[in-house]
C-alpha cells in the first residue's frame, strides 16, 4: 500500500512526540483515530492521537490533566461537546454561538475551544449534493449541540426557512432563539405529531438527521415514522457515518430523495481541526486522495 494511505502508518512514540486526543464516552467506535494518525504520518509529523473515554464526574479532571500533559489538543465527541466550555480558558464566537465545542488547542499553556462540526457539514454537504442553503427550506431534525452548529451555519448561508423538531421542545425552543436572535429570524418549532409539521416535512428541499437515532447497533430505529413523506425532490442528510446507509437514509432513497450519509462530515470536520491544531493547510488533491483511501478503509472494516 502506498505511504499515507489509511492504515500505513508508521509511528514511532518518542520523548519528543506530541499528543492529540479524542475526549467522550463511548469513543470505541470512533474512526477519528485512523484519520488523524494517518494525517500525521502523511506529513512526517511526530505527532500521535489517541481516544480517551472519559465518564462524566471526571471530565474537568481530565481537561486539567490534558492541559498539564504535552497534548497540544484534542477532540470532544458525545456527550460533552457543551459541558467542555466550561472547564476551557476561552472559546471562539462561533462556538459559543453553536453552543458547542468539538476541538481544543492549547496556546501557551491555555486551552481554546473551536467548533468545527458546522464547517464539516457544509463542505460536505455542497461537495455530494451539488448545491447550498440558499432559498432552500430545511428540516432539521434534533436540537442538541451538532443541531445547533448546523443551524447556525445553515442560516448564515441564507436559507429561507428552517423547521426543528426534537423530543424535548425547550431545547429545540432555545436553538431557534439564537438563531432568529443572532443570525436571522427564520427557525420554526414543531414536534412529531404536529400535522404542520407533516406538512413543512412534505414541503422542505432538504432534510437532515443530527440524532444518534439509526446509529450501529441499533440499525433498525429512525427518528421518522412517516416515511410517505420523503419525495423525489428532496435532499436527504443523516450525520451518522456508521451504519453507511442508515434505516432513515434507505427510507428516504426508496422514495426517490438523494441521500448523504455523515462520512464527509466526520473528514472535513477533522480535516479542519488537525489544521487548527498544526497551522498545516491541505491541496485539494491531497485532501481528494486521503478522503477516497479513508473511504475505502472504512469499507473494507465494515466487511469483517
Amino acid at each position: 500500500m502506498e505511504r499515507g494511505k489509511i492504515m500505513d502508518i508508521d509511528v514511532r512514540v518518542t520523548g519528543k512526540t506530541k499528543l492529540l486526543g479524542l475526549v467522550g464516552n463511548p469513543v470505541e467506535h470512533s474512526i477519528s483515530p485512523q484519520l488523524h494518525n494517518t494525517l500525521s504520518s502523511l506529513l512526517g509529523l511526530d505527532i500521535v492521537y489517541i481516544p480517551l473515554a472519559v465518564g462524566k464526574e471526571d471530565l474537568e479532571t481530565v481537561v486539567k490533566a490534558l492541559k498539564a500533559l504535552d497534548f497540544i489538543g484534542f477532540n470532544v465527541t458525545i456527550p460533552y461537546k457543551r459541558d467542555i466550555m466550561k472547564y476551557l480558558d476561552e472559546n471562539s464566537k462561533e462556538a459559543i454561538l453553536m453552543g458547542a465545542v468539538n476541538t481544543v488547542k492549547k496556546i501557551d499553556g491555555r486551552l481554546y475551544g473551536y467548533n468545527t462540526d458546522a464547517e464539516g457539514f457544509l463542505r460536505s454537504f455542497k461537495e455530494e449534493a451539488g448545491v447550498g442553503f440558499k432559498g432552500k427550506k430545511v428540516v432539521l431534525i434534533g436540537a442538541g449541540g451538532v443541531a445547533r452548529a448546523i443551524a447556525v451555519k445553515i442560516a448564515s448561508e441564507d436559507a429561507e426557512k428552517i423547521s426543528v423538531v426534537n423530543r424535548t421542545v425547550e431545547k429545540s425552543v432555545e436553538l431557534a432563539e439564537v438563531v432568529n436572535e443572532n443570525i436571522k429570524e427564520i427557525v420554526q418549532v414543531y414536534n412529531f405529531e404536529d400535522k404542520t409539521f407533516r406538512m413543512a416535512f412534505e414541503e422542505s428541499d432538504i432534510i437532515i438527521n443530527t440524532t444518534s437515532v439509526g446509529m450501529y447497533p441499533k440499525t433498525r430505529e429512525t427518528p421518522v415514522k412517516f416515511t410517505e413523506c420523503f419525495n423525489k425532490n428532496q435532499i436527504v442528510y443523516d450525520v451518522i457515518y456508521n451504519p453507511e446507509k442508515t434505516k432513515f437514509l434507505n427510507d428516504a432513497e426508496k422514495r426517490g430523495a438523494k441521500i448523504i450519509n455523515g462520512l464527509g462530515m466526520l473528514f472535513y470536520q477533522g480535516i479542519s481541526a488537525y489544521e487548527i491544531w498544526t497551522g498545516v493547510k491541505f491541496t485539494e488533491d491531497k485532501l481528494k486522495s486521503v478522503y477516497e483511501s479513508f473511504k475505502k478503509y472504512l469499507q473494507l472494516k465494515s466487511a469483517k
